[in-house]
This record gives C-alpha cells, sequence and structure tokens, in this order.
C-alpha cells in the first residue's frame, strides 16, 4: 500500500510540473502588476515579507517579492512547498524560519490554483511575530491570489491566442497553395492545347475542382471564426430530410466516382423536421465528403436516415481507415489532424468536425462516432430533435 500511495504521489507532482511549464511563467522577467499587489499586501496586513512563489521541481522561485532581495530558495526548505499539496489555507505559526537574513515567526498562504486544479505555487504573506489569521484576512488574501491567478490564466490564453492565429495563417497557406498552383499551370496548357476539345474540357474540370477546394477551404474558416465568436444563426423551417440528405449526395458523387466508390442512401422513412437548410447541408457535405476522401478506392459509403419516436438519426459509415482510441478523444478539436490520411491527396483544414459539431449542437442535436479501431471503418451518427 505504501508503494502504492508513493507512486500515485510522484504521478500527481509529475502532472503539476507539467502544467507549471504549460504555463511558462518560470524564471520569467518582473512583473508590475504582481510587484503592486504585493506591495499592497504588504500595506494590508502589515507584515514585512510578501511573495508570489513558482514550486518548481526542486526550487521555490520568486515571480513576485516585498521585503526581500532573494530570487529563489531551495524547495526542502521553502514551506511554499506545503501549500502545493494544500487545497486552502496554509498556516505556521510557530516554526522559526529564516529568509533573506530576517527571522520568521509566522506564515500565512493560499496555493495558486489553475482552472484545470494544478497548484503551481503561493500567494503568501510572513513576518517577524506569531500572530493570528482570521476569516476576515483570509478573504482577503483570497481576493488577492484570485487577482494573481486571472492574470496568469489571461497572460496563458493570449499566448495560445497567438499560436493558434499563426496556426491559422500557416495551415490557410498551405492548403491553398496547392490548388492555386495548379490553376495557371493548367491554364497555360489550355492555351497550348486551344485545339484539343477533351484536353481542354479535362483541364477546365481540374481548374473548378481547384477552385471549389479553395472556396471550401475558405468556408470552413468564415464558419469556424463565426462558431467561435457564438454567433451561429439558424434560419429555420421546415425540411423533408431525406430529400436534403439525397441532394447533398448527388453533389459528392463525382468525387466517389473518381475513387471508384459506391455511394449508397438508404432511407427507411420520409422525415420532416423544422431546421436550417444550409447548415445541416454543410453538416452532411463535410460528413460525406470526409468519407469519401479517408475511404480507400473500390470501397462503400453507406448513408442512413432513421426515423426514431421524438428524433431521426443520420449515420454516414464507411470502410475507410477507422478512428484510433487518440483520435477519438481529439475528434471535434480545431485545426487537428486525426491518424487518417486523405486516400486520393486531397487537402483538409482540420476545422470540419469541429464546425459539424457546433451546427448539429446549434438544432438541439449531438454527434458521434463509433469505430472498432485502425483500418476498421467508421460510422458517425448525427441525432437531431424532430419539431412540430
Amino acid at each position: 500500500m505504501a508503494i502504492e500511495s508513493s507512486q500515485s504521489k510522484f504521478s500527481i507532482e509529475d502532472e503539476r510540473i507539467k502544467a507549471l511549464h504549460r504555463y511558462e511563467i518560470l524564471d520569467t522577467p518582473p512583473d508590475g502588476s504582481f510587484d503592486k499587489l504585493t506591495k499592497l499586501a504588504a500595506k494590508l496586513f502589515d507584515v514585512p515579507i510578501v511573495i508570489i512563489s513558482i514550486v518548481d521541481k526542486d526550487r521555490i522561485w520568486f515571480k513576485s517579492k516585498y521585503g526581500v532581495d532573494i530570487e529563489e530558495v531551495s524547495r526542502e526548505v521553502g514551506l511554499c512547498a506545503d501549500v502545493v499539496l494544500s487545497d486552502g489555507l496554509y498556516t505556521n505559526k510557530d516554526t522559526l524560519m529564516t529568509l533573506g537574513g530576517v527571522d520568521l515567526k509566522f506564515y500565512a498562504a493560499l496555493p495558486l490554483k489553475t482552472i484545470d486544479n494544478f497548484n503551481l505555487g503561493a500567494f503568501c504573506i510572513l513576518d517577524k511575530e506569531p500572530r493570528t489569521f482570521g476569516p476576515e484576512q483570509e478573504a482577503i488574501l483570497c481576493d488577492l491570489r484570485d487577482i494573481v491567478m486571472d492574470q496568469i490564466e489571461l497572460k496563458l490564453a493570449s499566448r495560445l491566442a497567438a499560436v493558434q492565429t499563426n496556426q491559422i495563417l500557416n495551415t490557410t497557406a498551405h492548403d491553398l497553395k496547392n490548388p492555386l498552383t495548379t490553376i495557371p499551370v493548367r491554364a497555360d496548357l489550355i492555351k497550348l492545347k486551344k485545339n484539343d476539345p477533351e484536353l481542354v474540357d479535362k483541364m477546365c474540370e481540374q481548374i473548378k475542382t481547384a477552385s471549389l477546394n479553395m472556396v471550401r477551404i475558405i468556408d470552413e474558416l468564415l464558419l469556424s471564426g463565426t462558431a467561435e465568436a457564438g454567433k451561429v444563426q439558424l434560419l429555420f423551417i421546415k425540411l423533408n430530410l431525406s430529400s436534403l440528405v439525397n441532394n447533398v449526395i448527388l453533389m459528392n458523387l463525382p468525387l466517389a466516382e473518381r475513387k471508384n466508390q459506391s455511394l449508397k442512401f438508404v432511407a427507411e422513412d420520409e422525415v420532416t423536421l423544422i431546421g436550417d437548410e444550409g447548415k445541416l447541408s454543410e453538416v452532411l457535405d463535410n460528413l460525406i465528403n470526409n468519407a469519401i476522401k479517408y475511404s480507400p478506392v473500390n470501397t462503400s459509403i453507406e448513408v442512413r436516415v432513421k426515423k426514431l419516436e421524438d428524433k431521426v438519426l443520420i449515420k454516414v459509415k464507411d470502410e475507410g481507415q477507422g478512428l484510433t482510441d487518440d483520435d477519438k478523444n481529439k475528434l471535434y478539436q480545431r485545426f487537428t489532424r486525426l491518424s487518417a490520411q486523405p486516400t486520393g491527396g486531397e487537402n483538409s483544414t482540420g476545422l470540419g468536425l469541429s464546425i459539424v459539431r457546433v451546427l448539429v449542437e446549434a438544432h438541439g442535436g449531438r454527434i458521434w462516432a463509433e469505430s472498432d479501431g485502425h483500418d476498421k471503418g467508421s460510422t458517425f451518427i448525427v441525432e437531431l430533435p424532430l419539431q412540430d
């Protein structure tokens, strides 16, 4: 039992250190906003020393400090190492401590807790004399600690937003470059081979396909931005779902035929529901297009509509590369590339499924995927409510 407990503590601490590194706060330059808070805390509590500490694997580094000049201490001698193991207020009124040549007899601190419940360090106050610390003082210290964590979380969010913006630019540039480079080449071939109608038709069709790919990429980016801003607006009308699904299948049929894939539609009932025709078409187009894109040649894709008592299920089943457990965990994340690769050199922004989920949920429905594993195909299921 002792061994299991030790291993568990090690695992928790290991995860905490990973979270700490994710925030990238260690050894960063002084922060004026934090320095103002430690100075304010010293005045509010009438103490000589206030510290905002970050507890690393083997040291305690001071992000901000008031009343002491040292930058860090060993984790073995610092009380902040005990604070990160606690969930609330930690006090020490009896033990004599020495910090920066100052003898201290009081210590109170609250852990710097992240939104996913990892303690990065502590907001602590220290005094030369023993003292009491009641609920009112704890509430003030809690407010100051929360301000610090709000700033830390904001800095992380800002950094991640910058990374995501760069990712958007890189993804867009990469995915648009391929179809763009093919258009001038085919246009030149048309000029050279204008007397060959069959070749001209073929080049025109390829230019059209490249243009449609670029339109799809741009549409996905625009839809993603709209969904991220929470501005998805639906125009509800009465729809014949079977007819809608059939139309989307017909639009994707040429793509399937190029890969010698069969695209089968099974509608058990004529289903009428209330929904946004354009947005539901986007959902179906994305799922069917993905099934074609990630399935090998000479395979079958089945789209089925099944009406239940108060809802309808749309199933898109393929014989493609399937989904791993890791794929299922990040299926609807933006700009995520799964283990499966397009089988015909098609492009992918990694946005489609994240958009699909937003649009399905906007209709009061839900989406999930089923797969027995790699190379065992997959089935995406959309559940939509039937309304009067």
